[in-house]
């Protein structure tokens, strides 16, 4: 018995169907894989500029979107000194979203003119336009003291730290006893002085609740512990100015 052999027609039209698909996702993936950058998004700054980090990014000419590596992007801007962190992610419509952490400047070096940032890293140049109030630290601080003071510093509200003129290392010393080694006294932009210690320093973050109670100028201690009753220790300028003329009347009198 004998096989009878069948010739199968080629279905032209499902051919046509495939080859079609195939060439509609081949020019998709095309069109997807050279798609220049339509919009960039910066979000976390406020120091660096936009245009600065996409500069950075080296973006800035509006480049393959999936052409330029995520990996890369975030080196180029992590080589600006106030990036910490640099998240990047791609959609299929053309954006680009960068995400990044700004290091907080905590204060000015005068010794050494250098600006410190929370990360412990002294820079000697800041090229912001939004940099507005950074305090001086305008004396030596021991190496260990120095180290707390920018810890925390780091997590104190920046509206407060953006109130403090200058920082001066102020250990309390009484009869060449040194009675505590790590206070400091604060000029404030509003006139007030603070004695604050590393112990204590997040105390500095209830100063403006504290500052809204206060009716004149003064020194005001937040290097004791702060009361649940918000009992603090102030004392203002007038009231010292008398105490000085006092102290000096009686001196006076026993020198006569």
């Amino acid at each position: 018995m004998g096989y009878k052999t069948v010739k199968r027609k080629l279905n032209k039209k499902a051919l046509l169907v495939i080859l079609l698909t195939l060439y509609l996702f081949i020019m998709s993936f095309y069109y997807v894989f050279t798609m220049p950058i339509k919009n960039i998004v910066i979000e976390g700054n406020s120091l660096i500029s936009d245009s600065d980090i996409i500069s950075a990014a080296n973006i800035d000419n509006y480049p393959s979107i999936f052409k330029i590596s995520s990996k890369k992007i975030i080196k180029n801007i992590k080589k600006i000194n106030l990036i910490e962190e640099v998240n990047v992610s791609k959609s299929f419509t053309g954006t680009i979203t960068i995400n990044v952490k700004e290091s907080k400047i905590v204060f000015f070096n005068k010794l050494n003119n250098t600006y410190v940032l929370s990360t412990k890293k002294e820079i000697s140049d800041i090229n912001s336009k939004n940099l507005i109030c950074v305090p001086t630290l305008i004396n030596y601080v021991p190496s260990d003291i120095y180290e707390s003071l920018i810890q925390k510093l780091s997590v104190i509200d920046q509206d407060i730290i953006a109130d403090i003129s200058e920082i001066e290392y102020n250990p309390d010393v009484k009869d060449d006893v040194t009675i505590n080694d790590s206070r400091f006294i604060l000029r404030m932009n509003d006139g007030n002085y603070v004695y604050i210690d590393i112990v204590n320093f997040d105390n500095l973050n209830k100063y403006k609740v504290i500052y809204s109670s206060l009716e004149e100028k003064g020194v005001l201690h937040l290097d004791v512990v702060y009361s649940d009753n918000n009992t603090i220790t102030f004392t203002s300028f007038a009231a010292l100015a008398a105490q000085q003329k006092e102290k000096e009347g009686e001196n006076d009198e026993l020198s006569q």
